[in-house]
């Protein structure tokens, strides 16, 4: 009989166990109901032409929070406590301008607090396109702002660099003639450089893989329209031209009710000033289970944020990364490096997993399946990898698809693996039972393009966006696996748009990274809704909550903007917030881990993990390269017999034998511990050296170089290796060698 004493001690121990279970839901609703405070108030003399955001910085959990000027008025909520900075100034990406007003405002727990700004003039400001700053920076020279038109005279020319260079290259990669930090810049180039870097995209293996294509398709370039290609960069684009960058001409239209509604918390991770030679930048976001926001931040580190704090925590001594996916089940951390790293934060050992001592097979982007195990892209080597949990080792596939050069990667509702071909205008789709590849062509043009990331909806449709299409005008795609349909929507309003990433959100709108915006595409309405970012950037990756919260980060802001790693939060609605903490959706189509019940990965032990580097696939893969043209041994990069004969200081003009023998030494003394140098020898943390003379930088076929090495075209002398040694970093910006 239960008596009624015990009743109560039952409900008393119900009641416990249900708090216990509810505590984090609680003390979230908490923290943002009670415990936060509020922002708000009128912006007078600004036109309606012209966007405004207020931004309010708390420098000591360097949080800010970016709301937009509706109608004279803003309003931020959810602000933790603390001292602000508030500042009004005009929103980026627009043609009117106003100078910035700051004013300071504590701000407390449950308090509401009020801050106005008047605005002296409103006046009309030129401006220009992309995510990229070129101007404010004393390092690097402003840029002068001209119409596309003049920047990119007219004709047969244009016309070719549309259809080939432009796929990977925004609009002012070319007329930015400078080198400087990644990505905003590139080295001069005479005609014989052209020449060099036009072959190396249409001629030679994709990234110096054996058994690739190249970057774009040779179709594409008659030896005609080569010449034309080459006079019309070397004339337009020279090593004499002064930085240019395309002017903004029209702004697109915005939804003012959705800006209203919306805001921005960013979190800021600064690394120590002039720590690292190279810079730094973000690249990926993830979440753990208790609602922490993981930050992959290249060439650093990996950084950890309380979003419900600011509070951040850094890992470093192994890298940052390129993409991040976070296990769930134990807490690890998966990252880009090697084939992949993996950290415990609660030991910080490391784990770097390697397939042999294959350079080139690292990944690109990394993501679980339901069982628990952890599929990546190879973007350098064209492969798809796997860690299998079960037998906790690595096997990859070369993938039989031409120009295929896996980059984002996302697993449908099946459980089939899907990556961007990135090279190919197409997705491929990858069976783990049968392990058959099925290719999608999405991009109807005939023309060079890059697909970067994608995503899955409810319905199992692929969504993917282009980079760049002709006439610079980018472009949303859905796929139909079921029916090979494939729905095409331009950004029409958003002139040189470049989509890098999309995702749906739990309702199925699909989120879009673009240059200075956010853009959410409603299937249902057809209609694209622009949030114009905080700062001038592109956004690469971004990742959605269960609240659809956005999630991103500043990639190319960066030091120009005083920035470091970010993480920043867009609510579409700050008054449907009922959390800062970030939690996957459990049915967040490419989050398929949130399905995985099994047991946790072995533990880290930190050092090298080694699994074979041959492909699972390896001899269907060499019959399928023959029936292709493909050719599965190290190719040779000719270069231009012009360019070669204008190559200055050749090293073979050394003869003196005091000055070898001297040579030799500082050699052994500096040099050896990552490069050989005799004909034949292995390429160690460096290249194998023999026959750099003449050579284009970043092409031996047996090597993975870096990207900015990859993409330099310099052309090995003795003036440019003497250039680079004395400031590798200087010379080509985001290279990895050390000084």
């Amino acid at each position: 009989m239960i008596t009624k004493n015990k009743l109560y001690n039952f409900l008393f121990l119900l009641t416990l166990v249900f708090n216990f279970n509810s505590f984090s839901f609680a003390e979230q609703r908490l923290d943002v109901k009670q415990q936060l405070g509020n922002l708000s108030g009128q912006v007078k003399g600004i036109s309606s032409d012209a966007l405004a955001i207020v931004a309010a910085h708390n420098a000591r959990r360097d949080v800010t929070y970016v709301v937009y000027v509706i109608n004279g008025k803003y309003r931020a909520t959810s602000v933790l406590s603390g001292t602000y900075t508030i500042t009004v100034k005009p929103a980026v990406g627009q043609l009117k301008s106003f100078k910035p007003i700051s004013v300071v405002r504590d701000i407390a727990s449950s308090s509401s607090v009020t801050a106005n700004f008047t605005i002296d003039q409103v006046y009309s400001a030129p401006n220009y396109v992309g995510g990229m700053p070129y101007d404010g920076d004393s390092r690097y020279p402003d840029a002068k702002v001209l119409p596309y038109s003049e920047i990119y005279p007219s004709g047969p020319g244009r016309e070719i660099v549309e259809r080939t260079c432009n796929a990977c290259h925004a609009v002012n990669f070319l007329p930015y003639n400078v080198v400087r930090d990644y990505a905003g810049g590139r080295g001069m180039k005479n005609r014989d450089s052209w020449i060099a870097t036009v072959d190396r995209m249409h001629k030679t293996a994709g990234f110096g893989r054996p058994g690739k294509v190249p970057i774009f398709d040779q179709s594409l370039l008659s030896v005609g329209d080569r010449e034309i290609l080459i006079d019309y960069l070397a004339n337009n684009f020279s090593d004499k031209s002064e930085p240019r960058v395309v002017k903004l001409e029209s702004v697109p239209n915005l939804d003012k009710n959705a800006l209203s509604k919306a805001m921005f918390i960013e979190y800021n991770y600064r690394e120590p000033k002039s720590k690292y030679d190279v810079w730094p930048w973000p690249h990926q976001v993830d979440f753990d289970k208790d609602g922490n926001v993981w930050l992959a931040y290249t060439a650093c580190c990996i950084v950890r944020f309380d979003p419900r704090t600011g509070e951040s925590k850094s890992f470093e001594g192994h890298g940052g990364g390129h993409g991040i996916a976070v296990d769930q089940t134990d807490g690890t951390v998966w990252y880009s490096g090697d084939t992949v790293r993996r950290l415990d934060p609660k030991t910080g050992l490391v784990d770097h997993w390697k397939l042999g001592n294959d350079k080139a097979l690292g990944s690109n982007t990394q993501i679980f399946d339901s069982k628990g195990n952890l599929w990546m892209s190879l973007l350098g080597a064209g492969g798809l990898a796997k860690w299998d949990r079960k037998t906790d080792s690595i096997v990859w596939w070369e993938v039989p698809v031409i120009r295929s050069r896996p980059y984002g990667i996302i697993v449908d509702n099946l459980d089939k693996v899907w990556f961007a071909d990135y090279h190919n205008g197409g997705v491929t789709r990858f069976d783990p039972n049968t392990e058959k590849f099925k290719h999608f062509n999405l991009v109807k043009e005939n023309a060079a393009s890059s697909i970067r990331r994608l995503g899955v909806d409810s319905k199992n449709n692929i969504w993917a966006g282009t980079w760049a299409s002709i006439n610079y005008i980018n472009k949303l795609y859905r796929l139909n696996p079921e029916t090979g349909e494939v729905f095409e929507k331009p950004f029409s309003d958003l002139p040189y748009a470049a989509a890098y990433n999309v995702e749906p959100d739990t309702k199925d709108n699909i989120w879009v990274a673009n240059d200075n915006y956010l853009s959410m595409y409603s299937p249902i309405n057809d209609k694209f809704t622009h949030y114009p970012i905080p700062v001038r950037s592109d956004t690469l990756k971004t990742t959605i909550t269960r609240d659809d919260t956005v999630w991103f980060f500043y990639r190319n802001a960066g030091k120009h903007a005083g920035y470091g790693g970010t993480a920043v939060a867009l609510y579409p609605d700050k008054d449907k917030i009922k959390t800062l903490a970030a939690y996957h959706s459990v049915n967040n189509q490419g989050y398929r881990l949130a399905k995985f019940s099994g047991q946790s990965a072995p533990p880290v032990l930190g050092g090298d993990r080694v699994s074979p580097s041959k492909a699972r696939n390896a001899e269907s893969y060499a019959i399928w390269a023959k029936e292709n043209g493909l050719s599965v041994v190290s190719e040779k990069l000719t270069v231009a017999s012009s360019s070669a004969r204008l190559v200055s200081g050749n090293l073979t003009e050394l003869s003196d034998p005091n000055l070898i023998a001297k040579g030799e030494k500082i050699f052994k003394t500096n040099c050896s511990a990552c490069h050989s140098v005799k004909n034949g020898e292995s390429n160690g943390v460096g290249p194998n050296l023999w026959g750099i003379s003449g050579r284009v930088a970043g092409t031996r076929a047996d090597f993975a170089y870096s990207t900015a090495m990859s993409k330099s075209d310099v052309i090995w002398s003795k003036d440019t290796i003497l250039k680079f040694i004395a400031a590798p970093s200087k010379y080509i910006a985001g290279t990895t060698m050390p000084s």
